[in-house]
């Protein structure tokens, strides 16, 4: 089974100039564009927009987890100290707003989708 080759074609074959592929994948997105420009602008637009705040995210995401460290080893010394209330609490809202700033570049971009909708 492993030790077959079976020949399809040669390289000359699959790069022959007569072919209309090429010209058929660069025509499609122009025609798509002059049928719907609104469309594409809308989603051009919303592109932009997470581009320009794309690098805010990327930093909110690697500033959480060293943060998000720090304030949950407080919360645990919290917790040796019999002061296990204010622990858990900090424990809990810890974890959710690090979950949240992680997704927050997935909610933002769903967002955008949606009003370019």
């Amino acid at each position: 089974m492993w030790d077959k080759i079976e020949t399809v074609g040669t390289i000359g074959q699959f790069l022959k100039n007569d072919s209309n592929v090429g010209s058929a994948v660069i025509l499609q997105p122009v025609l798509d564009w002059i049928a719907h420009p609104v469309e594409h602008m809308k989603q051009l637009g919303g592109e932009t927009i997470y581009n320009y705040t794309s690098p805010v995210f990327d930093i909110l995401s690697v500033l959480a987890y060293p943060v998000a460290n720090i304030i949950i080893c407080v919360a645990g010394l919290l917790y040796i100290l019999n002061m296990k209330e204010r622990a858990i609490t900090w424990i809990t809202k810890t974890s959710i707003i690090y979950i949240l700033i992680q997704l927050l570049p997935l909610l933002t971009r769903t967002v955008i989708t949606l009003l370019a909708i």
